[in-house]
């Protein structure tokens, strides 16, 4: 929707803590919510897609690999398949080189038969499309290999799904595996990139998180800057995570989601969160007495270890990223490694029903989401809500200056009161408020900005800014009498169901409004608040 006042965007510092672009929170039958399927059989994928709780809309199992001259080798698992459409999950089969870089370069020299190959067995199968999972490719094979993906466009049906996996590359590399890659071209051929934003650390190198938070979004903008449509962009997660040994330098060796919290717990171990990386990690000491600990196939032996992985917060901070770049949806590797508690959350935060991490939950979450979609209101930062702190004056004022619309930034600016001086960051609309009788001191020439306001005073500049008539009725509120200055502000609002007491019949016009309440009282006028909106 109209962005009320985005011309306060240029207010400096503190500004950007209450107002926000305008979010939009739309899941739609054309966002894709994939997940790949490799370790395991049938009846385990089937288990684990069940587990879902309707999260994914696409499976992509391992059905194709190369042959030694780079021909389709399909291993079609039709039970599955069947299984899968049956629960209204689409089919998208990933082909894969394994990382063999010999092997993928004659595949690409045998595009043209290779891509006719897939064509007719997604066409043949059932299947619903391909996804294209080749890496380690050299940068000198960029163009053979994007030929080969608009020989597949060319030859796919329309009604197929064209996806490929691509390098996540924040920092712009343009040589090695990742200079394979011509997002650009590749997004304008495939229906998505799948964006493998993840080894960041890996198997073989130095300790550190599979995917923070920053080495993700970077990635993300990678794709944007270069002109990607977000729409064509699916932000792929690790269901894994990596250990090291810590006296050893290297390491990284794989290890599910679904199988840290045993094998930490079982050596008494400790769980952390960086707040940096926004990922979690774990410590935990082998000794020589324990019971054997095996990964990947390997004895653990005895010493201290450091595992990076992901956990339900580090997961939130990488599916909000979904709706903030608004991107097709999300993908990962690989669905039987997941913690199956995910799925309480996953699609509620894929699709945008959340922003703050400390609002998921609360009383208040739906009308903290209502402002924020408008662009009414922010976080205290760009994570975080804090909907149970107090909210001040200055922020009240900020937040109802924003909700109708009232563009300041060409008015001139009274000077009246002394402790709101020139580089106050709401100088601007509190005697703009001021100017229109939204707001009133605290005393003569005092608006105290700093000060936390009560549920009287919201009252007040609400009934101000929405002009309802007076109703016949008196107040049911025992603790607000007729004489009482806000007596008919609370009357007002309490008429129209804005405001509302407590549970034993008082209104507690001198308590402090929280962040929460003060968007449930906002939320709860907003259609009014609209309607007086100043027109552009």
């Amino acid at each position: 929707m109209k962005n009320l006042l985005k011309k306060y965007l240029i207010i400096p510092a503190m500004l950007t803590t209450l107002l926000a672009t305008p979010f939009s929170a739309n899941a739609s039958a054309s966002d894709i919510h994939m997940s790949y399927l490799y370790s395991g059989n049938t009846s385990s994928f089937i288990k684990n897609i069940d587990m879902t709780q309707g999260a994914l809309n696409t499976a992509t199992p391992n059905f194709f690999n190369l042959n030694a001259d780079g021909s389709l080798s399909a291993t079609i698992d039709k039970s599955l398949v069947d299984a899968m459409h049956n629960r209204g999950l689409k089919v998208v089969p990933f082909i894969s080189n394994h990382w063999d870089r010999k092997l993928a370069q004659i595949a690409m020299t045998n595009r043209e038969i290779l891509s006719t190959q897939i064509v007719n067995s997604v066409v043949k199968n059932n299947l619903d499309g391909v996804d294209i999972d080749i890496e380690n490719l050299n940068y000198t094979n960029k163009e053979e290999f994007t030929d080969f993906i608009r020989l597949l466009r060319e030859k796919m049906p329309n009604n197929k799904t064209l996806s490929i996996a691509v390098a996540a590359n924040p920092y712009g590399w343009t040589t090695g595996w990742h200079g394979s890659y011509d997002y650009t071209k590749l997004s304008e051929y495939s229906d998505y990139l799948m964006l493998m934003a993840y080894d960041e650390s890996y198997n073989g190198g130095s300790v550190g998180p599979v995917a923070s938070l920053s080495f993700v979004e970077n990635s993300i903008k990678y794709l944007l800057d270069k002109g990607i449509n977000p729409n064509k962009i699916v932000l792929g997660l690790p269901f894994y995570g990596r250990i090291w040994k810590d006296d050893v330098e290297i390491g990284g060796e794989g290890i599910a989601n679904n199988a840290v919290k045993s094998i930490v717990n079982s050596h008494n171990g400790k769980f952390y969160f960086d707040n940096t990386s926004k990922s979690a990690f774990a410590k935990f000491t082998v000794k020589s007495s324990d019971s054997p600990t095996y990964i990947g196939g390997k004895k653990l032996v005895p010493g201290n270890y450091t595992i990076w992985y992901e956990n339900d917060l580090s997961l939130k901070y990488k599916l909000r990223l979904v709706e903030k770049y608004n991107l097709r949806g999300t993908g990962s590797w690989e669905l039987t490694q997941a913690d199956n508690g995910i799925w309480k959350f996953y699609s509620s935060w894929a699709n945008g029903e959340h922003n703050f991490i400390d609002t998921e939950n609360h009383w208040a979450e739906q009308d903290v989401m209502a402002l924020y979609r408008k662009g009414w209101i922010n976080g205290k930062n760009e994570y975080t809500y804090d909907p149970n702190g107090n909210l001040t004056r200055a922020q009240a004022t900020v937040i109802l200056i924003n909700a109708i619309g009232l563009d300041t930034t060409n008015e001139t600016v009274p000077n009246y009161f002394k402790d709101v001086p020139a580089n106050h960051w709401a100088k601007r609309p509190i005697e703009i408020a001021y100017k229109y009788h939204i707001v009133n001191g605290t005393n003569e020439n005092i608006f105290d900005p700093n000060a936390n306001i009560t549920r009287a005073q919201l009252a007040g500049i609400l009934s101000r800014v929405l002009n309802y008539p007076l109703p016949t009725d008196e107040s049911s509120f025992y603790d607000v009498p007729k004489d009482f200055w806000a007596y008919a502000d609370i009357l007002k609002l309490s008429s129209k169901g804005i405001i509302k007491g407590k549970e034993d019949g008082g209104f507690y016009p001198f308590d402090q409004v929280t962040r929460g309440q003060m968007a449930a009282m906002v939320n709860r006028a907003s259609a009014d608040l609209e309607k007086n909106a100043v027109k552009k």
